[in-house]
């Protein structure tokens, strides 16, 4: 289970060190962009996940097997909404 989270609602960092992702919950709605994850501290890193976009709040994606970044973890939100991140 993720030990760390982290709201996000624009472009930024989720963590800035090495890490496992292991899912998200959308709190607002977001609009009609996606919103791209990425191993790395930015938005060059390799795609890990996508969140399509217009995803309702209270979708909730949570990986069976988390995703180990080696270089950290970095979101692209393109639109509108908030996104919680669930990592270790």
């Amino acid at each position: 289970m993720a030990e760390r989270k982290i709201a996000l609602t624009a472009t930024g960092q989720v963590s800035g060190q090495p890490a496992y992702y292991h899912g998200y919950t959308v709190t607002t709605n977001l609009s009609a962009a996606a919103v791209t994850l990425q191993d790395g501290v930015t938005a060059a890193g390799t795609v890990i996940d996508v969140i399509p976009a217009s995803t309702t709040a209270g979708t909730t994606k949570i990986l069976a097997t988390p995703v180990k970044c080696t270089a950290g973890i970095f979101a692209t939100v393109a639109g509108t909404g908030t996104i919680l991140f669930l990592y270790d």
